[in-house]
């Protein structure tokens, strides 16, 4: 990544101008930004051992409330947002209480936005920020269908026709911050959004090396389109993933997420959410650990999930509610006395306060 970096940096200087800028010109003033977030999530079933809800993301830990903490500082020519508590632990490598969510740089290159550094995906619908999602608990596809981050290098511009916005990119491999050494995989990352009516449309891909095996490709295909029918702002996110090992296809995933939202009031509305996905050969969810009737070679993993989230803002920030219930093809979720996963479904209730400046 060093070298890659190093060269983008070189590129990029012979690009621009040299002109004279003056110091009331460079002065750009710093917007900050954050949120602080308590949430907790209580399993319905018993879940022995581990206290967890099987297949969450940043909501596994049952009976339990999490805190955490998010302070972002920006300019016209850069982003750095830190993550503090239990979110922050959940997205590094330990149990650290701070992670560097993201960290780059903007350069403006002729018709070009060139960003450097540690960014978001651009995969999918669902983000880390917990204020941005219309649910608390996130959806399987966020959690098991894509990656969360790149490390590299993204442009974007605005095309003369066609398209609002594209963007190019590579990065390390998938959510992989450094990548040393001289066998250094990359991820081509691409994206586009568009106008389709009175709505939305944004298509975002990744291909390349997953990070962990130098002889792994994977290819992850996502679509979010959004709009308004009715009362309902409607959004549907759909994921195709495929990777192959030495040229054989090893597995392939694929679903889809429908949420429908309405205001009630002024400061209320209601959020439901519905989704499928699929895990054929067994690559993302692991099913064969968990079911002894399940076959790695012949059998697929689904899971299914209803969500519903009202919310309300109170107190100067944002009180929601929410209930799901999930179902799997298999014994994929614990009850009983012990660890032992004997379950085909399970149902959660959550809690949380959003406050954002």
């Amino acid at each position: 990544m060093r070298n890659l970096t190093k060269i983008a940096i070189f590129l990029l200087f012979l690009a621009i101008p040299f002109e004279k800028i003056n110091a009331s010109e460079s002065a750009i003033p710093l917007t900050f930004s954050g949120y602080v977030v308590t949430q907790g999530t209580y399993n319905f079933g018993d879940n022995g051992g581990d206290n967890a809800n099987n297949f969450y993301t940043f909501s596994d830990d049952e009976s339990t409330f999490t805190p955490s903490a998010q302070l972002g500082v920006a300019n016209d020519f850069f982003v750095i947002d830190a993550l503090f508590g239990s979110m922050a632990s959940d997205l590094g490598t330990g149990d650290e209480e701070f992670f560097l969510h993201q960290a780059y740089g903007i350069l403006p290159v002729g018709q070009f936005t060139v960003m450097i550094g540690h960014m978001d995906t651009m995969l999918g619908n669902e983000v880390i920020n917990p204020g941005d999602n219309p649910n608390i608990t996130r959806s399987f596809l966020f959690g098991y269908s894509i990656n969360f981050q790149n490390t590299g290098i993204r442009a974007m511009f605005v095309p003369p026709m066609l398209a609002d916005e594209v963007y190019i990119g590579v990065s390390n491999g998938s959510d992989v911050i450094y990548d040393e050494g001289s066998d250094q995989q990359k991820i081509l990352e691409a994206a586009a959004g568009f106008t389709v009516g009175e709505g939305s449309l944004f298509l975002a891909m990744n291909y390349g090396n997953d990070g962990t095996d130098a002889n792994t490709i994977q290819q992850t295909y996502t679509f979010v389109y959004g709009n308004t029918v009715g009362p309902f702002d409607v959004t549907i996110n759909g994921v195709y993933g495929k990777e192959t090992k030495s040229d054989a296809l090893d597995g392939k995933w694929y679903g889809y997420a429908i949420y429908l939202t309405k205001g009630i009031t002024d400061n209320s509305s209601v959020t439901a959410r519905y989704e499928y996905f699929e895990d054929k050969g067994d690559t993302k969810l692991g099913f064969d650990d968990l079911d002894s009737s399940f076959v790695n070679s012949s059998d697929d993993g689904k899971l299914r999930s209803f969500t519903i989230t009202p919310q309300m803002e109170m107190g100067g920030g944002i009180l929601r509610a929410e209930f799901r219930m999930d179902f799997a093809n298999f014994k994929a979720f614990q009850a009983g006395d012990s660890s032992t996963v004997e379950n085909k479904s399970q149902k959660t209730a959550s809690l949380q306060y959003i406050v954002m400046f």
